[in-house]
């Protein structure tokens, strides 16, 4: 049986015909957004600004040309996979957590309860390390909470982000392995 460095890795992640990364990088940072707080269609309050430089998100190749991939270190445990980014600039070792609106975003390499992920394939079989023969996977990414990673919108940004969704929302991931078994 293969222990947890065995079956870490680090790899990037494709979209087809987009660029992947935190939305700092994709457009430069700030990447501010009005938040227009309000509930159930009813303004209630002022707009606030915030900050979505660390957010995952999508840049169509089209409008941002082809950018370097991030590069991601798949930390397995038993719960799964964390997904620490391996890529040099500010958020070199961040954690891929969630924000309150279920958007990854980069979060501290000490946070106590991290997202963990499974990774399927596309006949919704458990991908790990040791299983992983290929260079190149398709695959989807499912959360602790039981969550597919998918692509979406909200209601106040331009912007195209990674967050959890519904199954039928799901992406589909072009997983590329640089380096197999990969301690922290």
């Amino acid at each position: 049986m293969a222990n947890d460095t065995q079956q870490s890795f680090i790899a990037t992640l494709q979209v087809p015909n987009h660029n992947l990364n935190l939305l700092g990088a994709l457009f430069g940072p700030p990447v501010m957004v009005t938040d227009l707080l309000g509930s159930g269609g009813v303004f209630s309050g002022k707009p606030q600004l915030r900050d979505d430089s660390a957010t995952m998100g999508l840049q169509p190749h089209a409008t941002g040309g082809v950018k370097a991939a991030l590069k991601l270190y798949f930390r397995h445990t038993a719960k799964g996979y964390e997904i620490h980014i391996k890529h040099p600039g500010q958020y070199d070792r961040h954690r891929l957590g969630k924000n309150h609106m279920d958007i990854l975003h980069a979060r501290s390499p000490t946070l106590k309860h991290p997202l963990t992920f499974t990774l399927l394939d596309q006949d919704n079989r458990i991908v790990t390390g040791s299983n992983l023969n290929e260079a190149h996977t398709l695959i989807t990414l499912k959360t602790h909470n039981h969550k597919f990673i998918g692509i979406r919108r909200t209601k106040s940004s331009p912007h195209q982000y990674l967050g959890e969704t519904t199954e039928h929302h799901k992406a589909v991931f072009l997983l590329s392995i640089i380096a197999r078994s990969v301690a922290y």
